[in-house]
């Protein structure tokens, strides 16, 4: 059984119940991207963590559960938090926002966490439930990133070239098409493209661009 360090401590009925979720959530992880979803199964995510499957089913409802929660905690945060930074009034020029979004890939954390989010796609065709998840992610990270571009072009006083969610799709688009590029040839479509795509292909129809 893995122990780790703060369960020498005395912790309360709720902390050591946060530390079980956070224990399995760590454990799941890699096995997910190692194994795919089908074939991690709850046991090998128990064992992993050092709890019984009784403490699984306390904690979630099922392994998909578990999956969806790893992906809203993880997957979804660094994009979210992009997004969430231009819709509080953040205004990073388009490179900038090309060389975070590369950033992602680049760290070896959120390589792994990309293909994590392909295992999530590869069962949204099969899988309803799996489908709304990845739906639900994009949906809110469209949701703040076109508040973000319709805010920074009020504040020009312009009107911009297209809806605001239109052009908020089409940045999620040039991201995701760049990232699945990179993952299967990367050096045919390296990171730097990044931000001379974001650049070149959004950057005129910036607000100041526009003026």
């Amino acid at each position: 059984m893995h122990v780790s360090e703060r369960s020498k401590t005395r912790l309360t009925r709720g902390e050591r119940q946060a530390q079980t979720r956070a224990d399995l959530l760590e454990a799941a992880a890699p096995l997910f991207v190692e194994r795919g979803f089908e074939g991690a199964s709850i046991e090998a995510i128990t064992e992993e963590a050092g709890y019984t499957r009784g403490a699984f089913y306390s904690n979630f409802g099922s392994k998909a559960e578990l999956f969806a929660e790893l992906l809203q905690e993880r997957a979804y945060a660094a994009y979210r938090g992009i997004a969430a930074a231009a819709a509080a009034g953040e205004r990073p020029s388009f490179r900038e926002t090309g060389e975070r979004l590369a950033g992602i890939q680049a760290d070896g954390e959120g390589r792994w966490l990309f293909r994590l989010w392909l295992e999530l796609l590869a069962h949204a065709g099969r899988d309803d439930s799996f489908r709304k998840l990845a739906g639900g992610f994009w949906s809110a990270t469209r949701y703040m990133s076109a508040k973000g571009i319709n805010d920074a072009f009020e504040e020009a006083g312009q009107k911009p070239p297209a809806s605001p969610d239109h052009l908020a799709t089409a940045m999620i688009a040039l991201d995701i098409g760049l990232a699945l590029q990179h993952f299967v040839d990367p050096e045919a479509v390296p990171l730097d493209v990044y931000p001379e795509l974001y650049e070149l292909l959004f950057a005129p129809h910036a607000p100041s661009a526009a003026a």
